[in-house]
């Protein structure tokens, strides 16, 4: 089975920056200690309130989509949304 990488996008709320960073860190942080997937988080260059999530190397998705809902939701994070937004998942493998 090849290992999944996941990119997480989403719009943030303007002035909530800083405290999506900490809630980010915590969380990552959270899912490493659990998972042992190791996360990191960028915003997007022309669009400093586009945030992405970014986690590789996957091996049980089942358990890390669960992991991830129960961190989210611990720490938080759908707070910090624009209002209308949403986390968007997209799931990539290697090509053969």
């Amino acid at each position: 089975m090849s290992p999944s990488h996941y990119f997480i996008y989403y719009p943030v709320r303007i002035g909530m920056e800083a405290d999506l960073a900490r809630g980010l860190y915590n969380l990552q942080a959270e899912i490493q200690a659990s998972t042992g997937i190791a996360g990191r988080f960028l915003r997007k260059a022309d669009d400093p309130w586009t945030w992405m999530e970014i986690y590789e190397n996957v091996l049980d998705a089942p358990a890390f989509d669960a992991a991830l809902e129960q961190a989210i939701e611990r720490h938080g994070l759908m707070r910090f949304l624009e209002d209308g937004g949403r986390r968007h998942t997209e799931r990539f493998v290697a090509c053969a």
